[in-house]
């Protein structure tokens, strides 16, 4: 009988380890990019195959122009609002968008040449938000314009994590900045594509801070997102008439690009939410052939009068890079054969590179 109660307590702790084991693996210190993926990067741009060679290069121009640039991280974080103050509002998040852009590419760069001077570059930039910023504003345009563009510097960090170089206190000191004074600053809550956005900082901080529930209720809005903001034809009601409908494609893709993002952040981390189908049966599948069929014959978006190139913002998809390995959708496959290397100013910067034309599940 004790041989028996020991068995059973045995197998107990065993099946509890296991459970404990494969939720810690789900956060594996992995953000936006798995190893397998560098991997094959790394062998794609050897070989000189393209997308990613031509997108290697753009980057290796990138990071080598931009790896001494000054830190811009202020003493307090406030950004007007665009609509208030357009020139005021561009030039104080500028720096937050160069210093996240920049160290995100200098950790790229350096994961896939070993260049350890990329990595201490990086960690420079990333030291200095977590060093200097004192207080968040969370006025006007300043929650909105951390949320879309704080991510990156998220996925350097990830990618630097274990650069024997960058010390674990300053390490712990980015990740007390991420929890007390970034995450506060998310969208998540709002309706629109400022939701989206929020929902990336939320993922992004989640997965590299290992809060598996915060990243549950990141999960949760994700699919509640796909229900709020599509409708059954694919169009997103909130942002399609933005102008008049002149910045509704614009703001079609700045609402699907952050959720495409999020969703990428937690396919990563072990929940694969594109092939979800809301219980209004609408999906982010039919959203993206929607927004790619506008943006290769802009003339057929109906929610603007006036002549198609006046429409602003309409080629803002770098983002299909990662939906179209997934689906396969021909107006997006046309847009991106022409356009390529295809980068971004939020979030993820270089998406021909690290998901153009590779599968989409690894």
């Amino acid at each position: 009988m004790q041989f028996r109660m020991t068995f059973v307590l045995v197998a107990i702790f065993l099946l509890n380890f296991a459970v404990y084991a494969a939720e810690q693996n789900a956060f594996s210190q992995l953000v936006f990019l798995t190893q397998a993926r560098i991997n094959l990067i790394k062998q794609r741009i050897e070989r000189k195959q393209e997308p990613q060679y031509s997108a290697f290069l753009a980057l290796e121009a990138f990071v080598k122009s931009s790896r001494n640039n000054e830190t811009h991280a202020p003493i307090e974080w406030y950004v007007p609002g665009y609509y208030r103050d357009a020139k005021g509002h561009a030039k104080s998040k500028q720096g937050l968008q160069d210093d996240a852009n920049t160290a995100y590419g200098l950790a790229l760069y350096y994961r896939i040449t070993g260049n350890e001077a990329y990595a201490t570059e990086a960690a420079r930039f990333i030291d200095a938000w977590a060093q200097t910023v004192e207080s968040m504003s969370d006025k006007d345009g300043s929650t909105l314009s951390f949320s879309y563009h704080f991510p990156a510097l998220i996925f350097a960090a990830d990618l630097i994590h274990t650069f024997p170089k960058w010390p674990i206190s300053s390490q712990e000191r980015f990740k007390q900045f991420v929890r007390n004074k970034a995450l506060p600053m998310n969208t998540m809550d709002r309706k629109n594509n400022w939701g989206n956005w929020g929902l990336v900082l939320v993922l992004a901080s989640a997965s590299y801070l290992n809060d598996k529930p915060l990243f549950d209720r990141g999960v949760e809005r994700w699919k509640e997102f796909i229900d709020l903001q599509i409708a059954d034809d694919g169009h997103l009601p909130h942002e399609v008439n933005r102008s008049e409908g002149k910045r509704g494609i614009w703001y079609t893709h700045f609402s699907l690009m952050p959720q495409t993002i999020a969703g990428e952040i937690a396919r990563v981390n072990g929940v694969d939410l594109f092939p979800y189908q809301s219980p209004g049966r609408k999906n982010l599948r039919i959203a993206f052939e929607k927004a790619a069929r506008w943006t290769l014959k802009p003339s057929e978006f109906p929610y603007f009068r006036g002549a198609p190139d006046e429409m602003l913002g309409v080629r803002y998809f770098s983002y299909f890079e990662i939906l179209q390995p997934r689906w396969q959708n021909e107006e997006a496959g046309e847009l991106l054969e022409n356009s390529r290397p295809q980068s971004a100013r939020h979030s993820a910067p270089f998406l021909t590179l690290t998901h153009g034309n590779l599968s989409y599940d690894i």
